[in-house]
């Protein structure tokens, strides 16, 4: 018999979790069975096989969801049965995002334009960012704090003329990402 056990039970999961660093992130301790190993958005996430793990999610400098898992105990024969209703990591994750309402270019005289747009997430709820490229060259960058679903300009002045705009969507129950159209600032009358 394991130490930490074969089983999905809160006494097994309490011994797992005494070999969790202390840290600002609290992790999510979950056992992970032979099947739930297979699953494509586990394997996505780093999990390699079945046994306890320690899993969080955290958002990079660049705005990217990212997902960190550390193997706490690997069990070759790991038991089917669960127990536990916590593995949200161990579920094949079926959300996905539709853009229902595009955002469009906008004009502006007066250096103010406000970008829309509007989405649903299958499972989870929508979390947004908008990201700037300027003048159509190189690469987007993530608009600092322009997380929810409009994007508001003021102050722009000419020099922003031709500026592209998109918004990157995902979703908390993690589907995979969606972009928007990308649209344009442009000043005129």
């Amino acid at each position: 018999m394991s130490l930490y056990g074969r089983t999905d039970s809160n006494a097994n999961k309490t011994k797992a979790e005494r070999g969790v660093a202390t840290s600002s992130i609290t992790p999510t301790i979950v056992f992970v069975s032979e099947s739930e190993a297979l699953l494509s958005e586990n394997r996505k996430r780093g999990i390699d096989g079945p046994g306890w793990w320690s899993h969080h999610t955290y958002t990079d400098v660049s705005g990217a969801t990212r997902h960190k898992v550390e193997k706490l105990v690997a069990l070759a024969n790991a038991d089917e049965t669960e127990t536990q209703d916590d593995d949200t990591i161990a579920a094949d994750v079926t959300s996905t995002i539709t853009i229902t309402t595009q955002p469009t270019n906008q004009t502006t005289a007066s250096g103010g334009a406000t970008f829309t747009v509007a989405a649903t997430a299958t499972v989870g709820s929508v979390t947004f960012q908008w990201q700037k490229r300027s003048t159509s060259a190189g690469r987007f960058f993530n608009v600092s704090g322009a997380t929810s679903a409009s994007l508001v300009l003021t102050g722009q002045t000419s020099s922003a003329d031709g500026n592209e705009y998109r918004v990157k969507l995902t979703s908390t129950a993690g589907a995979t990402e969606v972009i928007s159209n990308e649209v344009t600032l442009t000043f005129g009358t």
